[in-house]
């Protein structure tokens, strides 16, 4: 039996990708009650780390993207790396334009100060 063996290259990409949805269940589970906007990012996030674990890079970008642009830290973090990574790890660029890329920054250091979602979506509003 012939094993398909992963470039080292996908191999971090999935470990990542679980890394990130390891946080988002811890988050969930320590975050209590969640209302239903909340949960409905919840499995928007969920959703797009399916797509992604399953190698459908386009619809898993367009699902983080949309996440990110709402504030959402861990897809803007997702979103960074595909569009900064997208040729040597997907084999495929990811359009962005300089607008949104300084946008899920900003939400993305938000994050990783361990600011609320809340706090992240305000971090989009400013100039």
């Amino acid at each position: 039996m012939h094993r398909k063996t992963s470039s080292p290259l996908r191999t971090l990409a999935t470990a990542l990708a679980r890394a990130a949805l390891l946080g988002a269940l811890f988050a969930g589970i320590t975050a209590g009650a969640q209302t239903p906007a909340a949960i409905d990012t919840a499995a928007a996030f969920d959703n797009a780390l399916v797509a992604y674990e399953r190698n459908h890079w386009d619809s898993a970008y367009a699902a983080f993207t949309a996440l990110a642009d709402q504030g959402h830290p861990e897809a803007a973090r997702l979103a960074l790396q595909m569009w900064r990574h997208g040729p040597g790890l997907y084999r495929q660029s990811f359009p962005a334009s300089a607008h949104q890329l300084a946008r899920w920054s900003r939400v993305w250091r938000c994050g990783a100060k361990g600011e609320p979602l809340r706090a992240c979506q305000l971090a989009l509003q400013q100039p």
